[in-house]
């Protein structure tokens, strides 16, 4: 029987749109959360969504620990997408646009695919636009000839003075009333287009972990740091100790912010 893939996914992949397959879903992802999975490494698993601002981000190191074990790992859409342009020479497989445009330098702040959003009790539904998917919208509309390339830059800009967790459609609507920057009617039909670029992208990422494995490239583990030691005393959990790496010494003054809030959150 072939072992579940692991898959950290929210906002860019609720319920109703996750397809059917060997798939053992799991919360948008914090700092711990992979490192608790070194015990029993999976064969694969996908980061999609990843909380940030609130909570600390899943670590670097965890990733990278977590390849060492053997675990063939996938990011793409938001916070994956984000991690995988990172650490893709270490072996990391990014998938879809979103990892593309950070990879290639044409993103460049994580507020990108930043949102705010309801809880697993309301399917994880988005509550404001991220930026990359307003991006998409905008080249969408240009290529159907529904606004010029000079409108779409305007509206782009107004809408990225809006803080992430206030960009929703009806203030980019005031915004551009605001400023006369497109006809209400039009920008209407804008909305209309959304491009859900983050769900195409966390689609796609669970197409190429069902394929056939890639050539290995992580060849060595990473040393096991007093600060990845920190975080798994956190959590209970033995220090880490790669092959070929001495565990570093615990330390104790480090606080514990990882479950600082629990209702509506932010996730990347």
């Amino acid at each position: 029987m072939t072992s579940p893939i692991i898959v950290f996914a929210g906002p860019s992949l609720p319920a109703a749109s996750r397809p059917a397959g060997p798939f053992d879903w799991r919360a948008p992802a914090r700092a711990g959360d992979l490192l608790a999975l070194l015990d029993r490494p999976p064969a694969a698993l996908c980061l999609i969504d990843g909380y940030f601002d609130w909570c600390p981000a899943p670590w670097h190191k965890e990733l990278l620990l977590l390849m060492a074990r053997g675990t063939r790992l996938f990011g793409a859409s938001s916070m994956g997408a984000l991690r995988a342009a990172e650490l893709e020479p270490f072996g990391m497989v990014g998938i879809g646009a979103i990892f593309r445009a950070y990879r290639d330098g044409r993103l460049h702040g994580d507020d990108e695919v930043a949102l705010i959003h309801a809880t697993a009790e309301m399917d994880w539904e988005a509550l404001s636009v991220p930026m990359v998917e307003l991006r998409a919208t905008l080249v969408a509309a240009c290529r159907a000839r529904l606004i010029a390339p000079g409108q779409a830059r305007r509206v782009r800009a107004i809408a990225r003075r809006i803080h992430f967790s206030e960009r929703d459609w009806a203030a980019i609507r005031e915004a551009c009333r605001a400023k006369a920057a497109i006809d209400p009617i039009v920008l209407r039909r804008l909305e209309a287009m959304h491009v859900p670029l983050k769900r195409l992208d966390a689609l796609a990422c669970l197409e190429a972990a069902l394929g056939p494995p890639a050539p290995e490239r992580m060849k060595l583990a990473p040393p096991a740091t007093c600060f990845i030691a920190d975080l798994a005393s956190e959590l209970g959990l033995p220090a880490p100790a790669p092959d070929g790496f001495a565990p570093a010494p615990p330390r104790s003054h480090r606080s514990d912010t990882s479950h600082a809030r629990s209702a509506q959150g932010d996730a990347a």
